[in-house]
C-alpha cells in the first residue's frame, strides 16, 4: 500500500502540483493551456529518468571522445522516440489545448498571491479542514483551475479574431466577434482537420457556431462541413452559390434541413453585423459563391472565397474595393483565380494562404507568389494555423509555427 501511495504521489500528485504552479506562466507567454498534458504525463514520465541518466552519461563520454559519446547517446533513442511519439499522439486530440489569447500580468500576479498565501497558511487551513487530505485538496484545486481558467480566459476581449485553420485544400476561416460570437466560413475538405481546428479554437463552454457561411460551393471548400454539424451545430447558415453544384453541396443541404438549421441565401450588399461596428459585407454573389469583406475601423480583410472572373471584372479588378490590410488568397494560390492586377489594386499588407502540404497540383502557383512579393505572406503548409487579432486600429498576427 505504501509503495502504491508513493507511486501515486510521483506520477500524479507531483506532476499535478507542478502543472498548477507553472500554468499561469505558460498561459502568459504562450497563450494556451494544455489539458491533455495531465494524462500524457502518466505515460511519458516513466521514460524520463532513463533519458536523463543515459543522456548525462553520453554527454560525459562525449566530452572525452565525441564518437564514443554519439554511440552512447543511441541508448537514449528508444526512450526519446517513445516520448516524442506519445507527445505527438496526445497533441492530436481535439480540444487537448485551449488557446487563451493575451492574459494580463495582473491576473498572473493575483493567482500567485493566492497560491503563496495558501502555501504558507496551510497549517491554519489544515487545522480547520482536518478531514481533507492534501492530495484531495490538490486535486480539487486542479479541477477548479482547469474549469475556471479556460472560462475566464476565453471571455470576449473586445477584439476581432480571425483564424485561418490548417485544413489542407480549401479554406476554413473562423471569426470571433468582439462580443464573443463565432462565424465559420467554409471548412475545407477533411472533417477530421476541421473538427480538430474548431476543437482547438472554440471555448469549452461554447461549442456551437453562431453562423456558418457557405461562401464557396466547391468540393474542397465544404466537403468537411456536414461532418462537424452534430458536434458544432450552427444557429443559422448563410449560403452563396448553387445548392446543387456537387454531391457535397447536396449532402450538406440535406444535413442542414434534417438538423432543422435555417438557411438564408446571401445577396450582394448584405451585411452581417458582428457588433461594435465590425461587419461582414457581401460584395458579390455568383454560382460559385461569394466575395466577402470583413471590416472594423481601419481594418479591412478581403475574403474572395467564391469569387469568379466575372465578379472581379464587376469590382473593376479590386479598384471598387480599394486597399485592404489583409487578403486571403483563394483556390490555394492558383494563378488564374488570383490575378496579378487584382492583387496589385488591393495593395494588401498581409497575405494569407490556405494550401495543403505537398499537393499534387504544385500550388501555390509561381505567378501568385511573384504577385504577392511586396506583402507579408503566411501559409498554412509552412506555418500551420494563422491567428489574426485586431482592435480596429492595430493588427497582431501569430502562427502555429513561427510568427
Amino acid at each position: 500500500v505504501k509503495r502504491l501511495g508513493a507511486s501515486v504521489e510521483v506520477f500524479i500528485i507531483l506532476p499535478l502540483a507542478a502543472q498548477i504552479t507553472i500554468m499561469p506562466v505558460i498561459v502568459y507567454h504562450f497563450q494556451q493551456v494544455s489539458l491533455i498534458s495531465l494524462i500524457a504525463n502518466l505515460f511519458i514520465l516513466p521514460a524520463q529518468p532513463p533519458i536523463m541518466i543515459l543522456g548525462g552519461i553520453a554527454l560525459l563520454i562525449g566530452m572525452i571522445a565525441d564518437p564514443l559519446g554519439q554511440a552512447a547517446a543511441y541508448l537514449c533513442y528508444p526512450f526519446a522516440a517513445y516520448t516524442i511519439r506519445l507527445v505527438e499522439w496526445f497533441a492530436g486530440f481535439p480540444g487537448g489545448a485551449w488557446i487563451t489569447g493575451q492574459v494580463g500580468l495582473w491576473l498572473v500576479l493575483v493567482y500567485y498571491m493566492l497560491l503563496v498565501l495558501l502555501t504558507f497558511q496551510w497549517p491554519v487551513v489544515k487545522t480547520r479542514l482536518p478531514q481533507i487530505k492534501p492530495s484531495i485538496l490538490i486535486g480539487a484545486l486542479a479541477l477548479v483551475s482547469f474549469l475556471v481558467w479556460p472560462a475566464a480566459l476565453n471571455r470576449p476581449d473586445g477584439r476581432l479574431h480571425v483564424v485561418v485553420m490548417d485544413v489542407g485544400m480549401g479554406e476554413g476561416v473562423l471569426i470571433q466577434t468582439p462580443e464573443g460570437r463565432f462565424v465559420l466560413l467554409n471548412g475545407g475538405e477533411k472533417t477530421s482537420q476541421l473538427s480538430q481546428g474548431l476543437g482547438r479554437w472554440l471555448p469549452l463552454y461554447h461549442r456551437q457556431l453562431d453562423y456558418l457561411v457557405v461562401a464557396s460551393t466547391r468540393q474542397e471548400q465544404i466537403a468537411a462541413v456536414a461532418g462537424i454539424l452534430p458536434r458544432f451545430p450552427p444557429s443559422q447558415v448563410l449560403w452563396a452559390g448553387s445548392p446543387t453544384a456537387s454531391s457535397d453541396t447536396r449532402y450538406l443541404q440535406q444535413a442542414l434541413v434534417e438538423a432543422q438549421i435555417p438557411i438564408i441565401s446571401l445577396q450582394p450588399g448584405q451585411v452581417l453585423d458582428l457588433g461594435q461596428g465590425a461587419r461582414l459585407e457581401t460584395l458579390a454573389v455568383g454560382e460559385r459563391g461569394a466575395t466577402l469583406l470583413l471590416s472594423w475601423g481601419n481594418f479591412r480583410m478581403l475574403l474572395p472565397l467564391g469569387t469568379t472572373p466575372e465578379d472581379m471584372l464587376d469590382l473593376d479588378m479590386g479598384k471598387k474595393i480599394g486597399p485592404v490590410k489583409t487578403l486571403l488568397l483563394t483556390d490555394s494560390g492558383y494563378a488564374p483565380a488570383n490575378p496579378t492586377e487584382w492583387i496589385t489594386n488591393l495593395q494588401p499588407q498581409l497575405v494569407l494562404l490556405s494550401v495543403r502540404t505537398g499537393n499534387p497540383q504544385g500550388l501555390p502557383s509561381p505567378e501568385t507568389l511573384q504577385a504577392v512579393q511586396g506583402a507579408n505572406l503566411l501559409r498554412t503548409d509552412q506555418h500551420g494555423w494563422i491567428h489574426l487579432t485586431t482592435d480596429g486600429e492595430s493588427m497582431w498576427v501569430e502562427a502555429e509555427r513561427g510568427r
